[in-house]
């Protein structure tokens, strides 16, 4: 990153989604990262790829002029491409269950023509992440984890072939766990409607869509698809989830296309003895040779259900733990005080410059100022990953960001960064610093909104003891800090003591501002309501 970045302005489609940084791309679009400037929200937008002219030009006339077939080509690809990007707007917006990413709008961005798809931003990991960073051999995850996903798979199946939607590519990539443990299934750009005649008119001749190690045999050998596929790929998934691989892998010569077709899968319970006896019949009937020998997914569902509910599975990233809908539903997310990830790249740029670092504040402030608070924190929790280990860059910015959240009323997280800033301002310039009593106050403030009302106390009291000795009783957050004391003895029906901070802070008021100032008059009217209630 230069140090001109920070100010490079930014993609936004339609005037309203603002592009930050790539996360994916496949053979129909790619999809940013970004913002909704106007619900200052972060989302996903996807956009249509553009087909390359040279892409569909046969060997040996490129650069030639194409002839009429040719470009009749040409268009045939891009209205194909574009076909397949409207189907999945429609299917996917017309999808309501938990397991599927919400569609926010979709459109056409004038400027360029390209179409574009506004989604819900996920947070968490692929499945397949979550695969590799367990050691199946040393300490499998437990049943219960695998039990989870494929019962959470199965629900969203069910809707999915309800409408008459085949997925087609069920495969760990494109099963993602948010926190909270919700399976969301990803990518529906290569759906199949049924009955729609849209599975001929938008493959390729003699395209296979899906991914070998998931693939059904009648997938393989013809394209044909149909729900069975789908309980096909997920018996595929719930046999990874379970040993760590998929039931065919490429050995002896033999394609994995080939062991799908005329291959039988090793038993789970072979590779694994602990998988209990129901799991492994449903493994083996789901990747049956014939589709119609497959259960459905509301047998599926019911089959995995029991060893889902049966505990705790968060051994690998807690916070994603797939039980947790069977086992606590409608419990809250468990959620980590910590920024947006940040785009992978921060990770190998250099040191943050002090230059940089300004030009980041200075973004964020001005974009803070505006309403775009996602965005102002995401700037400066990049800024702070590039920040040498314990350099006062990183305080400084964190104090930017706690400011930003306390703006945008992340008290929770404000406190945290507020905290942390103040513990490394004090060790560098002491505890009667400006910035560290800075910290102090919000920190405090930040407490009594979250009703931590007994360490907001102590905190104020502590604060206004420093406070006093650097400004005098007329100054605004002297004032300020007194009433909130006030305000915090009243909720603790500590109506005497809270009687007497008041009283004195009206006088005050009085004498530096005048009987008929508002926040004299406001003060008054709380004595009164305290008067009112002390009976």
């Amino acid at each position: 990153m230069t140090e001109t970045t920070w100010n490079a302005p930014d993609r936004v489609i339609a005037g309203r989604y603002r592009l930050d940084h790539p996360i994916g791309q496949g053979g129909m679009g790619e999809v940013w990262a970004g913002y909704d400037v106007r619900l200052d929200r972060r989302v996903a937008v996807k956009l249509m790829k553009q087909p390359s002219a040279s892409a569909t030009v046969p060997p040996g006339q490129a650069g030639a002029v194409a002839d009429d077939s040719v470009l009749a080509e040409q268009a045939a690809v891009a209205e194909n491409a574009r076909q397949r990007f409207l189907r999945e707007v429609r299917i996917t917006a017309g999808l309501a269950h938990p397991g599927i990413p919400a569609v926010h709008d979709t459109g056409i961005e004038e400027a360029t023509g390209e179409l574009y798809l506004v989604m819900q931003l996920l947070t968490g990991a692929e499945l397949a992440d979550l695969i590799a960073e367990h050691d199946y051999h040393e300490n499998a995850p437990p049943v219960c984890w695998a039990a989870a996903v494929g019962a959470q798979l199965a629900s969203v199946l069910s809707e999915v072939h309800r409408i008459s939607v085949v997925h087609r590519d069920i495969k760990p990539r494109n099963l993602f766990i948010t926190p909270g443990g919700i399976v969301k299934v990803l990518d529906f750009g290569v759906a199949a409607l049924l009955g729609a005649g849209e599975i001929t008119r938008l493959t390729m001749a003699g395209q296979t869509v899906g991914t070998p190690p998931y693939m059904s045999p009648e997938q393989t050998l013809a394209n044909a698809v149909g729900p069975a596929t789908d309980r096909y790929a997920l018996g595929c998934v719930l046999h990874e989830t379970l040993t760590g691989h998929p039931p065919f892998r490429a050995t002896g010569g033999m394609s994995v296309q080939w062991q799908h077709v005329h291959s039988s899968p090793t038993p789970v319970r072979t590779l694994r003895p602990d998988v209990p006896e129901p799991i492994e019949a449903l493994v083996l009937g789901l990747l049956a040779k014939s589709p119609e020998q497959r259960p459905d997914a509301d047998e599926i569902y019911e089959t995995l259900l029991p060893y889902a509910r049966t505990g705790t599975a968060g051994i690998v990233r807690g916070e994603l733990d797939p039980t947790r809908p069977f086992t606590r539903p409608m419990a809250a997310i468990p959620r980590r005080d910590v920024p947006a990830p940040v785009p992978p790249e921060s990770a190998t740029l250099a040191p943050l410059s002090d230059s940089e670092a300004d030009a980041a504040a200075a973004q964020a402030a001005d974009l803070a100022e505006a309403g775009q608070f996602a965005q102002a924190t995401d700037i400066l929790a990049a800024a702070i990953a590039r920040c040498a280990a314990g350099a006062m860059l990183a305080a400084e910015l964190r104090f930017s960001l706690a400011n930003v959240l306390f703006l945008a009323g992340s008290y929770r997280r404000a406190l945290a960064e507020f905290e942390a800033a103040g513990a490394q301002l004090t060790e560098r310039y002491g505890a009667g610093d400006r910035s560290v009593l800075d910290c102090r106050y919000y920190a405090a403030t930040c407490r009594a909104a979250l009703g931590e009302n007994t360490e907001a106390l102590l905190a104020f009291r502590a604060f206004l003891h420093d406070w006093s000795q650097v400004a005098g009783a007329a100054d605004d957050r002297n004032l300020d800090v007194r009433r909130q004391i006030g305000l915090l003895l009243a909720g603790a029906r500590q109506y005497d003591e809270a009687r007497t901070v008041l009283t004195d802070l009206h006088r005050d008021l009085v004498a530096l501002r005048g009987e008929a100032s508002p926040d004299a008059a406001a003060i008054a009217a709380l004595l009164a309501r305290i008067s009112r209630y002390d009976t």
